[in-house]
């Protein structure tokens, strides 16, 4: 009975080390961004070459409200004294790649369209994740780019592939704007389903191809499968043939 304690104890302590590891385990993915009317930049092949990056979970608050609340008496004292403010006029986001079709994908595009009150401004972005209330998890950082006015073309946009420890999930982006000359984010929007009025449904590379190479796995077992039934199936026949010119008297 005591040797029976021992072993649940074991379990369960390996269970809850499993369960903080999971919590806090980094994710790996790789971005690229550009201002949307700069057609000299490829996005897709400078992801590529961009370098992954880790991120780890944040201390923010899951629903992002926290982060907004914390900020806004902050944004509004400094941005008064430059008679500045800022918002993000709009904002999209669009999926790219689902390689197996299951509707999950692991590459996406998030677009966005800051705006200032007057003059310009040099600014740049935080973007987030968070799948299903999971804590916020920053995945990139956007260079410094300049806004003007209500412009409308100084959006910019960012091309992230989700490469591993990504789950398949529901999915919200939250995206930061801290400008050059303020302390503290200038604005922000959150994105998800009451924003788009659509579901963001991600998931990493190395899901999004697994599912392929088991669909073609269990194809090639099932093919076998069917031959593995020819056989018999001929050798049934044969059989039968067998029996029944056995049966046949002889005159």
């Amino acid at each position: 009975m005591q040797l029976f304690k021992r072993i649940i104890a074991i379990f369960l302590i390996l269970g809850f080390s499993t369960l903080a590891y999971a919590q806090t385990e980094s994710q790996l993915s790789r971005s690229a961004g550009k201002l949307v009317e700069d057609s000299s930049i490829d996005l897709e092949s400078k992801v590529k070459l961009s370098e992954p990056v880790e991120s780890f979970a944040s201390e923010q608050d899951s629903s992002g409200e926290a982060l907004v609340e914390q900020d806004t008496q902050q944004k509004s004292e400094i941005s008064n004294r430059d008679d500045q403010y800022f918002s993000i006029y709009d904002a999209d986001v669009s999926l790219l790649s689902d390689l197996d079709y299951d509707g999950y994908h692991h590459a996406f595009n998030v677009w966005f369209d800051v705006d200032v009150s007057y003059e310009s401004a040099t600014v740049y972005a935080k973007l987030y994740l968070s799948r299903d209330g999971e804590p916020w998890r920053q995945y990139y950082s956007t260079d410094l780019f300049s806004i003007n006015g209500d412009d409308y073309s100084d959006a910019y946009e960012v091309t992230t592939e989700l490469i591993d420890n990504y789950q398949q999930g529901h999915y919200r982006i939250l995206i930061e704007i801290y400008s050059l000359n303020h302390v503290g984010m200038v604005t922000s929007a959150l994105l998800d389903y009451n924003y788009l009025g659509r579901a963001v449904l991600l998931e990493d590379l190395g899901r999004d191809e697994s599912d392929i190479y088991y669909y073609e796995e269990y194809t090639y077992y099932h093919g076998g499968v069917g031959s593995f039934s020819m056989i018999w199936l001929l050798l049934i026949f044969q059989v039968v043939i067998a029996v029944r010119g056995a049966r046949v008297k002889p005159r």
